[in-house]
């Protein structure tokens, strides 16, 4: 398998799917080691890939990808790496109705945004009985 280091996003889709890829964190940064593996993963590994980074091809040594990772405007936890909010963002950016702000939050404050902009027009028509 060879990865196009320009495209990899840095999302670990490939690392659920292979045990002989390996991530790390720290706070703001994010590092997936691909080891050498089976070529047998290969086809699997290029489907799962969104930004379209693997290819087939033998690697034989293990490398290292680095990168920054976002941080939540609301918490400031760090939730996914910045090549991926802008892939993600090239892909929506049409999206009829989409806040692009959202991408600026981690999963746990948009549902907790979510579940705040749903409740309060329940709570307002509550409170007119």
């Amino acid at each position: 398998m060879k990865i196009d280091e320009r495209r990899c996003i840095g999302c670990r889709a490939c690392s659920a799917i292979s045990s002989s890829i390996s991530v790390s964190e720290d706070s703001d940064v994010r590092s997936i080691t691909f080891h050498p593996h089976d070529e047998s993963m290969t086809e699997r590994l290029i489907e799962a890939c969104p930004a379209g980074a693997i290819s087939p091809g033998l690697k034989a040594e293990s490398f290292t990808l680095t990168f920054r990772m976002r941080r939540c405007s609301t918490c400031g936890e760090p939730f996914a790496t910045e090549r991926e909010i802008e892939h993600v963002a090239a892909h929506i950016s049409q999206m009829q109705g989409f806040q692009m702000s959202w991408l600026d939050l981690c999963p746990e404050c948009r549902r907790d945004g979510q579940r705040r902009s749903h409740a309060l027009p329940c709570i307002r028509t509550r409170g007119r009985r």
